[in-house]
């Protein structure tokens, strides 16, 4: 206690001098360079982008351009006393350019639309008409993964950036409809939880439902950190861009990540009055409803936006024990209201409203029990052993079971986002506070027949409060940094009730169980660019985090359960991250670079412990991360090709393992202890070109090689031997029928594993995508699209069960919309997974009771209309 007492204070000291400086530096600053709105310009007439880097210094003000955009311009000259916004309205006077303010105060140049040509039988268009402009180039895409605004193809690191629009035409109603959305991404429904999503990033991740385990994989939605299982499912309604991010991240994230980081950044207010809407119409029930409305309340000083979502689905699966009934089905209600406050051009405050209402049923599985498993042999119900890498029919989706109506997942969610933007003259100030609180209540049918052997309830709820303040300098033209503190503290318990009935003859046990665990981080990180060169910048930074959880455990015990009581001293783990790299620009068009980081993923306690011994804790597991990655556009940006090279050195590899458990009726337990190494090293390619106007191809293609180091552990439990075995890497077995005889017996013995697949590690992973515009002359145009995707061969099991293993997947979809002329309207047909591809999903095996699969979706279609006035 003492010792993690003394741990403590030093981390907070150290944190909050940390927090002391940090305050200090940004208080002179703003001293230093406090001033009023206008100041005085001198810029002469010159070329746009020499002019525009002169703004930039005299204005103090961070200026996003394209050098093509900006190439063969000539800029009006500026003198005299101006704010920022009326230079740079006078310095692009004439030129056809513009520009927009960001969320976060970048003056972002960009080309002014033209308008609509002009029928010569019809009268000139009105001043809010626009014109839909074909594809003609590859898009310019904005990444925020240094934690700016700047082009993608600026940004050394592996990272994809889906737009609002990119999503559109894939149809992405939520996250598990992005399965394949980037080079060695896996996303999927956590088995029957459809609420529950599990992310993958070369070959990393987690898909356990506990909340006591920290996942590899980070997910951010406006900046705040989302650390639930159950809240990861998000749907993509009024969403801006979807930035994935491989590789781990801690230097420049106010929460660190090992394997990658998802961040989704929701629409802002655009300042206007606007509705933007669209009805969806689809098979197996499907009707949503997505609306949202833009109010300027201040003209350019106030603005609101609310957007809502209302959707309903009936699920997939059909019920033949109660006939007519459906199962899987899906009622969501959310709310999302928005009021950004711009008082004058270097403060933006923006306040985020988040409201979700959503009743998910079950996705029943499919029963593959077998001797000597008891829903087998005591109850009856045999399932059919898989075939190992086998595909399923669409009878798949005709199951028998008990589950009813209510068995379903119950969320409420509501919280509320601070993000203020304060530009100060030497660099840019952000500051993020969130709180969240979450209502969980499940009601589950654990065995997947209409046996009455294994239900259970879980009643899970969480709250959570972030704060990150960051400071970004601009003060120097050779030298650039982020630091920023961040400070994590959430709360969640867990009451399960579990009604088992092991054999028709014996009682229904009804057991309770209790978790509860309070998790604080704060952390400290930092980034800094030196630019060498125009074309040479070297890149170091890192990362101190100081985390601390505790834990509390009610084992399973029958109802009221008043005797067990596990409360283990809190545990604190303590991190140092350092980051390194260089980045050369080979030509204004190519970037190459190469990184080494140093990921951390927190330690824990085991949520399912039963016992003193298993509770844990389990120590972190970290990652030593090396790329190499290339980024390149060619002929006039008809061609985008971008590379990344990478090798990850996991340590500590946090496994599920079995142990012997000395003194026990059931001498045995399961347990997550850091069992494991991994090398895991691959290739990322990514295309996109435009041949000729209206025709956009894009492709990616990844390779992974990943591969266990070291796994020495017993991952099926005990196994009959005549006598005492030795293993291949850790001593002799432990007879667990006869503790301490060596004669016949179920002996528990690790073996060596290095030889298993990852989960969900594919080698190979393709996608390829058509979009194709062609105009129907006054009418409109229409739009065609599809998208390919093959992956190959993969385990879904942790413990690489032959049983797991599924084959390689292929998938079509395609899609066919009208727009209008003005792209205010528009209808789309649209159909995913047109072959009916029905893969594995997940397997689940619990050892002498049951063995059940749950697969992916089938065949659908849908009619969307969507609107923008």
């Amino acid at each position: 206690m003492f010792k993690g007492n003394l741990v403590h204070h030093r981390a907070s000291r150290v944190a909050g001098f940390s927090a002391l400086l940090f305050i200090a530096s940004l208080m002179m600053s703003l001293v230093a360079h406090a001033q009023s709105d206008a100041r005085v310009f001198e810029i002469p007439v010159q070329p746009m982008d020499s002019a525009l880097t002169q703004f930039a210094v005299e204005a103090d003000q961070q200026v996003l351009f394209s050098a093509d955009l900006v190439k063969g311009h000539q800029a009006k000259a500026v003198s005299g006393r101006y704010t920022p916004t009326q230079a740079l309205t006078l310095l692009l006077s004439g030129s056809g350019l513009t520009y927009e303010v960001t969320s976060s105060n970048v003056l972002m140049v960009k080309p002014v639309a033209d308008p609509p040509p002009e029928p010569a039988h019809n009268p000139a268009p009105g001043p809010q008409s626009r014109q839909v402009v074909p594809i003609s180039a590859v898009e310019t895409v904005i990444s925020t993964a240094r934690k700016r605004e700047e082009p993608l193809q600026e940004t050394p690191a592996a990272s994809t950036v889906l737009s609002g629009q990119a999503l559109e035409v894939q149809f992405a109603n939520d996250l598990k409809d992005m399965s394949f959305a980037a080079p060695n991404v896996n996303i999927a429904r956590l088995g029957g939880f459809s609420g529950y999503a599990t992310f993958f990033i070369r070959g990393i991740g987690d898909d356990r439902p506990d909340s006591t385990v920290a996942p590899p994989v980070a997910l951010f939605v406006d900046g705040v950190y989302l650390p639930r299982p159950n809240n990861t499912a998000l749907d993509m309604f009024d969403v801006e861009s979807v930035e994935i991010l491989r590789g781990p991240q801690g230097t420049l994230f106010g929460r660190n990540t090992s394997a990658g980081a998802i961040q989704i950044r929701t629409r802002r207010p655009s300042g206007e009055f606007g509705v933007r809407g669209k009805v969806t119409v689809g098979d197996y029930g499907l009707l949503e409803l997505r609306a949202a409305v833009d109010v300027p309340i201040v003209q350019g000083k106030v603005d609101a936006k609310v957007a809502v979502l209302a959707s309903q689905f009936d699920g997939y699966y059909k019920n033949t024990f109660h006939p007519g009934e459906k199962l899987g089905g899906e009622n969501t209600l959310n709310f999302r209201p928005m009021i950004r406050f711009r008082p004058n051009d270097h403060l933006t405050w923006t306040l985020i409203g988040e409201y979700i209402d959503n009743d998910v049923g079950q996705s029943p599985a499919i029963n593959a029990s077998t001797p000597p498993q008891l829903l087998c042999t005591a109850w009856g119900y045999c399932g059919q052993t898989r075939v190992p890498r086998s595909k399923f029919s669409k009878d798949a989706f005709n199951v028998s079971s008990d589950l009813g109506q209510d068995d379903v997942m119950h969320n409420k969610i509501w919280g509320i986002t601070s993000e203020l933007v304060w530009n100060v003259g030497p660099g840019e100030i952000t500051w993020i506070s969130n709180y969240r609180k979450t209502k969980s209540f499940f009601l589950l049918e654990v065995d997947p027949t209409s046996a009455p052997m294994w239900s259970t309830t879980r009643d899970e709820p969480h709250n959570q409060q972030s704060t990150e303040l960051r400071f970004a300098s601009t003060a120097w033209d050779s030298f650039d940094f982020v630091a920023g503190v961040y400070a994590l503290r959430q709360k969640f318990s867990l009451t399960r009730e579990i009604f088992l009935q092991a054999t028709p003859a014996a009682a229904q046990s009804h057991l309770l169980a209790y978790t509860e665990q309070t998790h604080k981080v704060v952390s400290v990180f930092g980034e800094g660019n030196y630019h060498v060169t125009d074309r040479l910048t070297l890149t170091a930074g890192g990362r101190y985090t100081w985390e601390k959880k505790s834990f509390i455990q009610e084992p399973p015990g029958a109802y009221p359960n008043t005797a067990g009581h596990l409360e283990p001293d809190p545990k604190t783990w303590t991190d140092f991250g350092p980051k390194a790299g260089i980045n050369y620009k080979i030509t204004d068009e190519a970037m190459a670079y190469f990184t080494y980081s140093r990921g951390f993923r927190s330690g824990g306690w085991n949520g399912q412990a039963s016992t003193p011994t298993s509770i844990g804790p389990f120590d972190p597991e970290s990652v030593n991360a090396y790329e190499f990655g290339l980024k390149s556009d060619w002929f006039d940006k008809r061609l985008r090709a971008n590379l990344a090279l990478f090798l990850d050195d996991y340590k500590n590899l946090q496994r599920t393992i079995v142990r012997y458990l000395p003194n026990a009726v059931n001498p045995q337990e399961v347990v997550t202890e850091n069992a494991a190494g991994a090398s895991i090293k691959g290739v990322e390619l990514e295309l996109s070109a435009v041949p000729v106007e209206g025709l956009q191809l894009n492709a990616s293609l990844s390779y992974l090689d990943a591969k266990y180091s070291d796994f020495c552990a017993d991952l099926d439990g005990p196994t009959f031997y005549d006598s005492a075995p030795t293993s291949s890497c850790g001593g002799p077995g432990v007879n667990v029928t006869n503790p301490g005889s060596t004669g016949p017996g179920n002996y528990l013995l690790s073996e060596d594993h290095s030889n298993i697949p990852l989960q969900r590690a594919p080698a190979w992973q393709l996608t390829a995508g058509v979009t194709y515009e062609f105009p129907l002359g006054n009418l409109g145009y229409l739009q065609l699209n599809g998208r390919y995707t093959y992956v190959s061969n993969l385990n879904v099991t942790l413990d690489g069960m032959a049983e797991g293993e599924r084959g390689s997947v292929n998938l079509v979809d395609a899609s066919i919309t009208f727009k209008d002329v003005d792209g205010r309207y528009s209808i789309a047909f649209y159909g995913k997974n047109l072959t009916n591809e029905i893969y594995l999903n997940s397997l689940t095996r619990v050892a002498t009771l049951l063995t059940s699969y749950a697969v992916s979706e089938p065949r659908t279609w849908g009619i969307e209309i969507s609107w923008d006035l």
